[in-house]
């Protein structure tokens, strides 16, 4: 009676099936999902309180990093509930843990903005990866096949947490070395499913992959959207639609044709080749990251616009920048690989057109006509 009890809270851990038919996103993801909507937006108004007090060079050095430690957990997440998602009780309170920890993330991210206190995003970690390190544990029991895989993600797991431990409370936080220090320990976090999957691949399900992707992108997005409704907000709090009308309108369109480019075709993850899979996989940082930043921007060039001045070329090239990030993001991890037809182009030629934009008169509304034509020239290389 025990045993059949124990069996229905902790089911052994193993692979699911890659071919399995209408996998799609589960509730319990979009719950987690809920926490870094919480987390992406606090590291999006770090980077807009930074720019708007003139400290723009600081503020995108620690956005990058805070978005990192946002987007890391849950890329690791969602490769290992695509391969070994069981549902059963003991997994969902694990997963319960996890979202703990990354609201102790999202919670600490203004702290670091301020003074480099990573304390309790230390906290964060520390929860999240003794989660992890118990879902690799379990694997590495249930699978004899994927022990070597399981204890690598495992032991990577605790002896990375030690190293941020010696960031965090030994190396002062004004050391001139320790954005490099943050650096080395964002490289060695990201070996890990290297070798970890270098020493047996796990079977993670392709479209469940690219649909919990494609949902993170859409929570991205919806930054650009908030930002857009803050100038709307303003005009009608205010009175004065000019400028502010301007910016409602661009930010409405640029959302809409970075989601258009986004979902155009079903190009994503065309290939199960190891390196093939870790570019589409860490080159999304660079559209996630890119698509929150444009949300920031917009949101500067909303408070210029409230604080009685025009909106500042900063602003302009805030905005100008993250979208050029998002669609050289865009092709490095799906249209570099189209190398068939023209549309392989379109978007790498797009990148230094939207980035001069940053610097021209009205830049917002120039950038927003040059993604509007990129978008109608990848369509037309692609008809739908």
């Amino acid at each position: 009676m025990t045993e059949s009890r124990s069996k229905k809270y902790l089911k052994p851990l193993l692979p699911r099936d890659k071919a399995e038919e209408h996998r799609a996103a589960t509730q319990l993801e979009l719950l987690f999902d809920l926490v870094f909507v919480i987390a992406i937006s606090a590291a999006a108004h770090g980077l807009g309180h930074a720019i708007a007090d003139g400290h723009w060079q600081e503020g995108v050095i620690k956005f990058l990093l805070v978005f990192w430690c946002v987007w890391w957990p849950w890329n690791l997440f969602t490769w290992f509930a695509s391969s070994f998602d069981n549902d059963d009780v003991g997994y969902r309170i694990t997963v319960m843990v996890l979202m703990l920890g990354a609201l102790f993330i999202a919670a600490s991210a203004p702290g670091f903005f301020e003074n480099r206190d990573l304390r309790y995003m230390f906290s964060g970690y520390l929860i999240m990866r003794l989660a992890f390190a118990s879902l690799w544990l379990r694997v590495a029991w249930a699978k004899r096949d994927y022990r070597n895989t399981a204890l690598i993600y495992a032991g990577g797991q605790v002896v990375m947490q030690i190293y941020w431990a010696w960031l965090v409370f030994i190396l002062p936080r004004d050391h001139d070395h320790f954005t490099l220090f943050f650096v080395v320990g964002i490289a060695m976090e990201m070996l890990i499913p290297f070798l970890g999957e270098k020493a047996g691949t796990t079977q993670w399900h392709r479209h469940h992959i690219v649909e919990r992707f494609g949902l993170l992108n859409i929570i991205v997005l919806g930054e650009v959207l908030l930002g857009s409704s803050e100038a709307l907000s303003e005009a009608i709090h205010s009175g004065f639609w000019g400028q502010y009308l301007l910016v409602f309108t661009c930010g409405a369109v640029l959302a809409f044709c970075m989601w258009w480019l986004y979902f155009s075709v079903d190009g994503h993850l065309a290939s199960e080749k190891l390196e093939r899979v870790f570019v589409w996989a860490y080159g999304h940082f660079l559209i996630f990251a890119g698509g929150a930043a444009v949300g920031a921007g917009l949101v500067v060039a909303v408070e210029q616009l409230d604080g009685g001045h025009g909106v500042t070329q900063l602003a302009t090239i805030t905005v100008s920048v993250a979208v050029s990030v998002y669609v050289l993001g865009l092709w490095l991890v799906r249209d570099q690989f189209a190398t068939k037809d023209s549309r392989c182009w379109i978007m790498l030629l797009a990148v230094p057109f939207l980035l001069v934009c940053g610097w021209l008169p009205n830049g917002v509304v120039w950038l927003t006509l040059v993604l509007v034509l990129c978008l109608m020239l990848r369509l037309r290389a692609h008809p739908e």
